[in-house]
């Protein structure tokens, strides 16, 4: 009865551990969608020396730097997110851990 009650936790603490992990990678995919975002911004475009063009660029930027503040907002959120998603995995990789190494004592 003993062994089949810790078979039983060892198989949730499983289930736990893929749940954590996955949320985890979607919380890293979030995250990684939003640096690429700020790293889009960053691109420069091709050298112009019109005066259109400069006006053309300058007008980007300054909508560009409302958008990277927005985005760092963002990011900030999704990265705290991403590090409790990182605690919880690790708490339910330890308890995986622990649970099946009481098999084998």
């Amino acid at each position: 009865m003993k062994d089949e009650r810790l078979a039983r936790l060892r198989q949730m603490a499983e289930m736990v551990l893929e749940t954590r992990s996955a949320e985890l990678a979607r919380a890293t995919a979030r995250r990684d969608a939003l640096r690429e975002q700020l790293t889009a911004l960053d691109r420069l475009p091709p050298a112009g020396a019109d005066l259109a063009a400069s006006q053309s660029w300058f007008a980007f930027e300054q909508w560009a730097s409302a958008r990277r503040a927005e985005i760092n907002l963002n990011l900030a959120a999704r990265e705290a997110e991403r590090l409790g998603q990182l605690q919880e995995t690790r708490r339910a990789f330890g308890r995986s851990q622990v649970l099946g190494r009481l098999k084998k004592v």
